[in-house]
């Protein structure tokens, strides 16, 4: 003998199972699916790029940041929604070791240094609130400048955006992207 279930109970039966399968296995499915990459590195620049940021050209200079971030007209200022922000210019030195002096003599004390080589001079000034990370790259007689400004209470990830932003600035080529212009 043969019982037979009515239309509107077998339909939802076969729903169920659907969503059954669909909430076993769909996770299964979407775990093997390939990550994408979150950061790249942009052709002809050698810079990282993480997922989200915008790569900028000001003057000669290059420097990234999220895109979240928006320029003025021409790009020397760029301000995050949390009133960060970033200035940069360029401008020609006699060397790169006396360019430094006078900097870290205009400045004074500076309590951090995160570099002093031949390839940066990046230090903070400021204070816990509101610290600004004053960062030069030479490029032969001239140097990309920064002017970094984080709000570390509302910047999200403050430390890794500084350092994103700090290791993006330097020169911009002069053909750009390779190979656009031969």
């Amino acid at each position: 003998m043969v019982t037979k279930v009515p239309r509107g109970n077998s339909f939802a039966l076969v729903v169920a199972f659907a969503l059954l399968v669909a909430a076993v296995v769909g996770p299964a499915v979407d775990a093997q699916k390939p990550e994408r990459k979150q950061e790249v590195k942009v052709p002809g620049l050698d810079v990282p790029l993480k997922a989200g940021w915008q790569l900028l050209f000001y003057k000669g200079c290059r420097f990234a940041v999220p895109v979240s971030w928006h320029t003025n007209v021409d790009a020397s200022l760029v301000l995050a929604p949390d009133g960060s922000n970033v200035s940069v210019r360029m401008f020609k030195v006699a060397s790169w070791s006396t360019h430094k002096a006078q900097i870290k003599a205009a400045f004074g004390r500076v309590d951090v240094v995160n570099e002093d080589s031949e390839r940066r001079l990046w230090f903070e000034i400021g204070d816990k609130g509101r610290v600004q990370h004053y960062i030069d790259v030479p490029n032969g007689l001239t140097v990309c400048s920064a002017l970094l400004e984080i709000r570390a209470a509302t910047t999200p990830d403050a430390e890794d955006t500084t350092r994103r932003i700090a290791d993006s600035l330097g020169p911009a080529p002069e053909k750009w992207p390779p190979g656009a212009i031969k």
